[in-house]
């Protein structure tokens, strides 16, 4: 399984994803910090004053790509990264959410800034069931009903996050649309896309299909 490494947007913020580590690394003009995530979710963080040694470079001399372009999402193994930031899909994230993808436990980064994240919550939470989803999205749309659209096989939870497909039929036609629920005491809510994409808060295990898609 090949290492991946990138660059978030002009954070200037720099990662590596290997088999056995995820780590990251970034700098103001007094200070670089880093942060390393190990696949059983403990994160092991360093700051020091630019110039100290030992410092907390990583990697001296790695060459990074530019940004999440070609890889929205990426991942090796059960460690991977998520893009933030409303410019994200232009190419320029403001910070990244890196996370084991089970347990959800991982470290944000931006410039100049490390912070512990758990982006899978502990339950209990709603049925993970087409039944659930469903009647969340009557709610929403304030239907009894939603046929003839339905909610299509495939849909995914995540902690206190789900998504789906709802195949949208309009007469002859049928649009298919993602959709994503949060958790709302016991029972989920249909969200806005962008609220909790850009913002980092959809775990990693549902992103892809859940912001990157549709």
């Amino acid at each position: 399984m090949s290492d991946v490494s990138f660059t978030i947007g002009d954070t200037g913020a720099e990662c590596l994803i290997s088999s056995t580590s995820l780590s990251c690394q970034t700098a103001t003009s007094a200070l670089t910090l880093s942060a390393m995530l190990t696949p059983d979710g403990k994160v092991a963080k360093c700051s020091q004053p630019q110039g100290a040694s030992p410092g907390c470079i990583l990697w001296p001399g790695m060459v990074f790509p530019r940004g999440f372009i070609d890889e929205p999402e990426p991942q090796v193994g059960g460690l991977a990264c998520v893009p933030v930031g409303h410019e994200l899909f232009a190419g320029k994230p403001s910070a990244a959410v890196c996370t084991d993808v089970v347990t959800g436990k991982g470290f944000r980064i931006s410039t100049g800034k490390i912070a512990l994240v758990s982006t899978i919550l502990p339950g209990p939470h709603p049925p993970c069931t087409r039944a659930a989803l469903t009647a969340a999205l009557k709610r929403a749309y304030r239907k009894r009903s939603l046929a003839p659209s339905y909610l299509a096989k495939g849909w995914q939870c995540a902690g206190n996050f789900a998504r789906g497909d709802l195949i949208a039929v309009h007469g002859r036609t049928a649009d298919d649309v993602t959709v994503v629920f949060r958790q709302t005491e016991r029972a989920w809510k249909l969200v806005g896309r962008a609220t909790v994409c850009y913002s980092g808060r959809v775990p990693a295990r549902i992103w892809k299909f859940s912001c990157a898609v549709n």
